[in-house]
């Protein structure tokens, strides 16, 4: 029968389906519900053996109770109201991703890199011979103030377009045998400038986290959660309006994107 052999789940007994089941060590194999039950950030479950996989669930049980019950946010990183993405505890230097269903706790100290990647596409005939938004994007991302607002983020080149920014984040020894782990920084699969704009100051809010804790410099923050999504004051929101205007003067906002935008800055 070999491939379309029927098989049993090691740990529950359950049936192993042929596309759901999970080879282990020593040949024998568990089911897709068993493996629900890791952290779906855990690699190389061909290498484990029961009792590994037993472990797994085990710590992603207790990983669960404590980030819905002992979890302390200090700082929050998201998208929008809607796309949260990363959640920090200064008080002990751990995160979790909040893109995952059942976030993991990991320690700053398990990170080994970090970076922020661009797809990009060309420009067609099209978009280069026609007066439309994409400029508007395209002259936005390379421009130099929003290139200093965002020195260690990387640049869309010219005559292409943002088609997707992921954040990965490299992992060393940590308890889910995780290697890496790729976020989504663009969650509503658009390439608007106001998205791209959200997602690269998210990134960049995220990059900055993780470069305090690589350079050593940990700060502890109260307990009450904060956003990157808080709106400037001062002389940052005029200067942010001043930036929308040229945007809407260019095309790449309509009047009332602007006005709404405008309204959000100066807090009206």
């Amino acid at each position: 029968m070999g491939l379309f052999e029927k098989k049993e789940c090691a740990l529950c007994g359950g049936k192993a389906g042929l596309i759901t089941r999970y080879k282990i060590s020593g040949g024998d194999y568990i089911c897709g519900d068993c493996r629900g039950r890791m952290s779906s950030n855990t690699d190389d479950i061909g290498s484990m053996t029961i009792e590994d996989v037993q472990e797994q669930i085990r710590l992603k049980e207790e990983n669960d109770e404590r980030f819905g019950n002992g979890f302390t946010i200090t700082r929050q990183f998201d998208f929008d109201p809607r796309h949260p993405m990363m959640a920090v505890n200064d008080n002990t230097g751990e995160f979790a991703i909040l893109t995952d269903a059942r976030p993991d706790i990991f320690s700053f100290d398990n990170v080994t890199s970090y970076n922020v990647d661009l797809n990009t596409a060309m420009l067609s005939e099209e978009e280069r011979k026609n007066d439309s938004s994409i400029w508007g994007i395209l002259n936005y991302i390379l421009s130099d103030d929003f290139c200093s607002r965002y020195p260690d983020m990387p640049r869309c080149p010219q005559g292409r377009k943002v088609t997707g920014m992921y954040f990965q984040i490299n992992f060393g020894d940590n308890p889910f045998n995780a290697r890496k782990i790729r976020i989504d920084m663009l969650p509503g699969w658009s390439t608007a400038e106001t998205e791209v704009d959200k997602a690269y100051r998210c990134a960049n809010d995220m990059y900055q986290c993780f470069k305090e804790y690589k350079n050593g410099r940990r700060t502890v923050s109260s307990n009450t959660a904060s956003s990157t999504a808080a709106a400037p004051t001062g002389q940052d929101a005029i200067e942010q309006v001043k930036q929308l205007k040229e945007l809407l003067d260019m095309g790449a906002l309509t009047p009332d994107e602007f006005e709404k935008k405008k309204k959000e800055l100066l807090n009206l």
